[in-house]
Order: structure tokens, then C-alpha cells, then sequence
């Protein structure tokens, strides 16, 4: 199991014989190498969260630091059978290359990068693995121009985001800037669905707080504003043509940069 995970084996036996409380990051890795049953999971994954401390509806990114965030996110993503995401400004943690991510990490002030780095790529496992949840994401086309790195940085990181576009449970779709807004959302939120009928909750991500949202009437009002986004983004094929556009735009002005 050590093996498995890239753990020491001391650290799989103080978990194994409750000597130190587990992480909620490392709880949801043992699920998954241990291949437990989804349902399973969802429940296992509650009572380590409650191990954890309470959750508050409105959580202070910037107290608890990106590593609490991000197992707050682990927790989520691990149960759900379907993700729908809304992003106007970077791109998810999800579809970001290493060196994307990097920047974007440094640029929120994390304390602990190396570690705040690897907990946001193995992320990016969950729309990978064999078992994967439906992702569904809108993307404003300033997301795909918002640049935090170089434009050969760029480039490869809307290439790699063109090739995970393509896995059979992942779409993407861009909302051109050249076509009339018929919806505004100012903020991101991905929409987190569960199987057997469990109720489906709502994250909302602002830049130092995040709101878990439970209440039935603001799921549903999610939901609806989500559809909307989706409508008026432009189908897969051209999605895709648009990607892949403005990440040659990226490629040649490293070339031309480079030619200076």
C-alpha cells in the first residue's frame, strides 16, 4: 500500500493503527487504491471530515490556507457522480499543467507551494481514473486568454486542455466573447451530483471564501443559471477550434518573441 501511494510505510501503519488523525487528502487516496465502493466512500469520507473539525457554510480560504481548500474539494469529488463547472477567469484545478498551476498557487500566496501544488494535480486525477464522474465545464473565453505564464507555457497548457477535452466523460464549452452575453454569473461554482439519490450541493469560489450551498431552492437556482451558461456556449466541435486557435496564437507569439 506504501508502495502504491508513494507513502512511507511508517505512515500507512500509524494511519492503520489510529496513532495520527488522517488527512482528509490521504483518506480519499487509501478509498481509491483500495478501490472502495463509491457509496462506501461518500460515508467513510463524511466521518473523516467531521474528524476533521466542523464545517462551516462560509469557510475563510485565506485562514485555513489552499491545503484545508483543497480537501474540502477532495471530499466532494471523491462521492460525486457528475461535476458541473463554471469558470470566468482561470482554469479549473483540474485541466491545469503543472506549471499553470504553480503560478497560479504562487499568485494566491499559498505558504506551503510544493505541497498546496501536489494536492491541486492530484486532483486532476479525478476526471482521469477509470471510475470518473461526468465533467461538464463552461469556460468564459477570457479564461482561455487570461495568461499567468508564458506564452509557451500558454500554449501547452491549452494543448493539454484540448487533449483531456477529449476524454469521453469531459466536455468543455467556451463562451465566445464575440457573441451576445445572454447570462452573467460573476463568480465561479461547480455543481456536485451524487449517486442514489443523495442531494446535490453547491460550491461557490470566491477569492478568500467559499460558500457550500445544501438549500434545495439555491441548488436548483445553480442549476438553472448553469443550463443557461451551457446553452450559450458553443458546441464541443467548435469549443474545441477555439482552444486550439488562441493556444497556435500562444505558440507564435513565443515564436515571434523568440525571433526578437
Amino acid at each position: 500500500m506504501a508502495e502504491r501511494l508513494g507513502w512511507s510505510q511508517s505512515k500507512v501503519s500509524r494511519i492503520e493503527a489510529a496513532r495520527t488523525r488522517s488527512e482528509l487528502e490521504d483518506v480519499a487516496a487509501l478509498l481509491e487504491a483500495l478501490e472502495v465502493p463509491v457509496a462506501l466512500r461518500a460515508d467513510l469520507l463524511t466521518l473523516a471530515e467531521e474528524a476533521a473539525g466542523p464545517a462551516e457554510a462560509w469557510r475563510n480560504s485565506s485562514r485555513v490556507g489552499l491545503t484545508r481548500r483543497q480537501q474540502d474539494f477532495i471530499n466532494s469529488e471523491a462521492s460525486a457522480s457528475r461535476l458541473r463547472h463554471y469558470q470566468p477567469v482561470l482554469l479549473p484545478g483540474y485541466l491545469q499543467t503543472p506549471e499553470y498551476a504553480r503560478r497560479v498557487i504562487e499568485l494566491a500566496g499559498s505558504k506551503d507551494v510544493e505541497r498546496a501544488l501536489s494536492m491541486r494535480l492530484a486532483r486532476g486525477a479525478v476526471v482521469r481514473r477509470s471510475d470518473a464522474p461526468r465533467y461538464e465545464v463552461v469556460l468564459l473565453e477570457t479564461v482561455l486568454r487570461w495568461r499567468p505564464v508564458a506564452p509557451d507555457l500558454m500554449a501547452a497548457q491549452l494543448f493539454a486542455l484540448e487533449e483531456v477535452a477529449r476524454r469521453r466523460n469531459v466536455e468543455v464549452r467556451v463562451v465566445s466573447l464575440d457573441d451576445e452575453q445572454s447570462v452573467f454569473v460573476q463568480h465561479p461554482f461547480v455543481l456536485y451530483d451524487f449517486p442514489a439519490g443523495a442531494p446535490s450541493e453547491v460550491l461557490v469560489e470566491t477569492t478568500r471564501t467559499d460558500l457550500r450551498l445544501t438549500d434545495e431552492a439555491d441548488v436548483t437556482a445553480y442549476a438553472g443559471w448553469f443550463n443557461r451558461l451551457w446553452r450559450a456556449g458553443l458546441p464541443r466541435k467548435q469549443s474545441m477550434m477555439l482552444i486550439r486557435t488562441v493556444a497556435q496564437q500562444m505558440h507564435d507569439q513565443h515564436k515571434s518573441m523568440e525571433g526578437r
